[in-house]
């Protein structure tokens, strides 16, 4: 990047792309746009990214940023329970946030399907290892008994998320309990039913 380029213009263009996206879906995101909503000119966008995927995978990375956070927060902080609580909460509140869901609903109106195919790249295959291995650090300590870390996985992210994405998707998610306090029992949940003596497996 060049040294007089001004700090802040790479996030200028996420935030305009997440504008568009949300106002018009993915077909609105075009580098003409682009530029009239960032304030700047097509040379400075090609600059600062190499095409409208780059962009793309951008936007959904620094909005995967809180989780990311909280994974390396999570690393020598608290049990391995209250780390998994905090990596929960940070998720729940990530898929349920405002710039997700426009991202999600462009996604789900994209007939290419190439911005779901960022979005998993980017987003759950990047996170959801980093949540198994949170998983599977109980298993170490000996707290849970979980012999396929993916199929734990999979159970903690249905009591975790369940139907609360698709709600928030139709404007339809009023939770009754904050994003700690649904974590906090979505893990206990996960504890019990791969409980060392429950014969889960």
């Amino acid at each position: 990047m060049p040294a007089k380029m001004p700090a802040g213009r790479r996030d200028d263009v996420l935030d305009a792309a997440l504008e568009l996206l949300a106002a018009g879906g993915l077909q609105a995101v075009t580098t003409t746009a682009l530029a009239r909503v960032a304030r700047c000119s097509k040379d400075t966008l090609y600059v600062l990214f190499e095409n409208r995927d780059a962009i793309l995978a951008a936007l959904v990375m620094r909005q995967a940023s809180q989780l990311n956070t909280a994974l390396r927060e999570s690393s020598n902080e608290g049990s391995p329970r209250d780390r998994l609580t905090l990596i929960c909460t940070q998720l729940l509140k990530l898929l349920t946030s405002p710039a997700s869901l426009a991202i999600n609903r462009a996604a789900l109106g994209d007939a290419s399907g190439d911005l779901s195919r960022i979005l998993i790249a980017t987003g759950k295959e990047r996170s959801a290892p980093k949540i198994m291995a949170a998983i599977e650090t109980l298993n170490i300590k000996g707290v849970i008994n979980a012999r396929d870390p993916l199929d734990a996985y999979r159970t903690l992210y249905g009591l975790l998320i369940g139907d609360r994405q698709i709600l928030a998707l139709h404007n339809a998610y009023d939770p009754a309990e904050d994003a700690e306090t649904i974590a906090g029992r979505a893990v206990e949940r996960l504890i019990q039913i791969y409980a060392p003596n429950s014969g889960k497996s």
